[in-house]
């Protein structure tokens, strides 16, 4: 039955463990098998821590009186509070909404842990605890199922009780129908676990400290699950939720190329089909219209002034001794004669400028 137990995951939960003196080292550990794994050394040691579902962080308070916040990897992060000298005392611590709820001697203590708030790492209010048995409880976890925070109240010479703390009044009632742990200093580390039952560590009992399930159905169960070394301070966060799975990016797949494909014989191109000739289709002639065309005006064709005619040479006066023959009239030659009336005008015309140069030779030299 236990092997079976052991063999299942239920919750995972961040615990911080510390000797006497030097810092406190960060452990995963798993529920139901209660393995631990170690993460880091802190510089610091802390204790009251409790888990932000909101902020996916853990809150605690060093021996400074500081809040201090880690990651799920154990790690620092952002800048611790300004110090409290109250907060160095607070021993069992949870988260309850936006506050880190601490208890301190007989009183419990609600510290703002909201990154946003002016007021972050402030004390603002608290309750004291009734009856005196909330004392010796050393580590709580909230029940998110009625709201109140679960814890093992021990006896120096008695044995171990689950007992439930109203944050808000202070009330411890002791839980009915859970079987006895046995006592000791008393479990600094508790977690509720999703499987119904409480998972607590005995800081030491007979020089060992034990881890014990602690069933809370009312059968009355309670089983030690592993024991080690004793611790001197010992805290638990409760249990963590799962973190969101985020699927990577799948790859672009690369086309992988296909055979190529052989070209197949040409096919030989038959006879084209013989395309049947169009209907025409015979248009009405469209009327003819009549298209006048305007001819312009033809403009004016300016007079010619016919050129200046030379002056009129005095005929040349012949010589009195020179008597030219009276000629005769002869016979007019017919109309088609033209070749031989050319000759005789032109050999005419020779004899007139050979007189006419005469003539003037005459005059030249009677001017003399």
């Amino acid at each position: 039955m236990i092997e079976a137990l052991l063999a299942q995951v239920v919750c995972t939960a961040i615990q911080v463990e510390a000797g006497h003196h030097g810092p406190s080292t960060v452990f995963q550990v798993r529920f139901p098998s209660g393995a631990a794994t170690p993460l880091t050394t802190l510089d610091v040691r802390l204790n009251a821590i409790g888990f932000s579902a909101r902020q996916n962080l853990v809150y605690g308070v060093d021996h400074n009186g500081r809040v201090v916040a880690l990651d799920r990897a154990g790690r620092v992060v952002g800048t611790p509070s300004r110090p409290w000298h109250l907060l160095r005392h607070a021993d069992a611590g949870a988260v309850v909404g936006e506050r880190l709820v601490v208890r301190i001697g007989a009183r419990l203590h609600w510290v703002d842990i909201d990154p946003a708030s002016g007021s972050f790492g402030h004390v603002e209010h608290g309750a004291w605890l009734w009856p005196w048995e909330g004392l010796t409880v050393d580590d709580f976890d909230l029940n998110p199922a009625d709201g109140l925070l679960y814890g093992v109240a021990t006896h120096p010479f008695g044995h171990g009780v689950v007992v439930s703390i109203d944050p808000r009044t202070g009330k411890v009632r002791e839980v009915p129908g859970v079987g006895r742990l046995p006592g000791g200093r008393g479990y600094g580390a508790v977690t509720l676990s999703p499987d119904g039952a409480l998972y607590a560590t005995n800081n030491r009992h007979d020089g060992r400290s034990s881890l014990w399930r602690v069933a809370l159905d009312g059968s009355g169960v309670v089983t030690e699950i592993s024991s080690r070394q004793t611790l001197h301070t010992i805290d638990s966060s409760g249990c963590l939720p799962a973190p969101p799975v985020v699927d990577p990016p799948r790859p672009t797949p690369t086309p992988t190329p296909g055979p190529t494909p052989t070209p197949g014989p040409t096919p030989t191109p038959g006879p084209m089909p013989t395309t049947p000739s169009p209907t025409t289709t015979t248009t009405p002639p469209s009327p003819t219209t009549t298209t006048t065309t305007t001819t312009p005006p033809t403009p004016p064709t300016p007079a010619l002034t016919p050129p200046t005619a030379p002056p009129t040479l005095p005929a040349p006066q012949l010589p009195a001794a020179l008597n030219m023959p009276e000629r005769r009239a002869e016979r007019v030659a017919p109309v088609n004669n033209n070749v031989r009336d050319q000759r005789r005008w032109g050999l005419t015309v020779i004899i007139l400028i050979l007189g006419a140069g005469a003539v003037a030779r005459q005059a030249a030299n009677r001017r003399r």
